[in-house]
């Protein structure tokens, strides 16, 4: 489905955008800097959304907990380079959403449905003592909804559905997880002119909503002319230090 594809690119885009990311990065590692301090117990972190690294402070995790999982589809290679001299940071390939691997079946039978996220991982481990869904809950649908698209497999309102599904899931899925849970994502994407003019909002969450949050920034994700010659492209994130549900 191209997540590999998609990790280069992130990567490339980061650093040709590095000073216009600092804010963000600088957000997203406070807030699990602090969540480290509010953990009665530091016995094992999983960050689910850890392959990129580029927000996440890897060797402040390795030194106050006995365990780091770090959980994403892909590792690149730089990635895996950072962390392996860590000695007790893991790395784990999964799919958090249980449902990728379904997909792409779907070209094939393009009546069957659209397959239910499921989320389990680590849901049995005791000595999770905190876990950072970082960067994560809005792109999870993505890959699959490009790659649907491409096959012309579904209908729209039937993507939306799974995107939606898969994003309620997850969330429902952090909330039912042992120890402390954190909670950083993107939630609309505005498009700017070049008098800094909002002249188009997306939500990310497909109309779902989350509870109060903790933090409110602006990711500067894609300055003109770095995905537009004419527009700006930025992000709204929220932080939540202690994820307990939407209600």
């Amino acid at each position: 489905m191209g997540y590999l594809r998609e990790a280069i690119g992130i990567r490339r885009r980061a650093r040709r955008c590095r000073d216009y990311w600092q804010n963000h990065v600088d957000h997203c590692r406070a807030i699990i800097l602090r969540s480290i301090e509010k953990c009665d117990q530091r016995r094992t972190v999983a960050i689910l959304g850890g392959g990129l690294l580029n927000d996440v402070p890897l060797e402040e995790l390795s030194r106050s907990f006995e365990n780091v999982l770090l959980v994403d589809i892909v590792h690149p290679l730089w990635s895996r380079r950072r962390s392996r001299a860590l000695k007790n940071v893991q790395r784990t390939s999964a799919d958090i959403t249980n449902t990728v691997l379904d997909l792409y079946h779907v070209s094939d039978e393009p009546k069957k449905p659209l397959p239910h996220s499921i989320p389990n991982l680590f849901l049995d481990r005791a000595d999770l003592d905190l876990t950072v869904s970082v960067n994560l809950l809005s792109q999870l649908p993505c890959m699959p909804m490009d790659y649907l698209t491409q096959m012309r497999a579904h209908s729209l309102e039937g993507m939306e559905a799974y995107a939606r599904d898969v994003i309620q899931a997850h969330l429902e899925y952090l909330a039912s997880l042992p120890g402390r849970v954190v909670l950083i994502t993107d939630v609309e994407r505005r498009k700017l002119d070049l008098m800094n003019r909002v002249v188009e909002v997306k939500d990310l969450l497909f109309g779902l909503k989350l509870p109060k949050h903790d933090e409110e920034w602006e990711w500067r994700l894609a300055p003109c002319p770095e995905a537009d010659p004419r527009h700006h492209f930025y992000r709204r994130v929220v932080g939540i230090d202690q994820f307990k549900g939407v209600g």
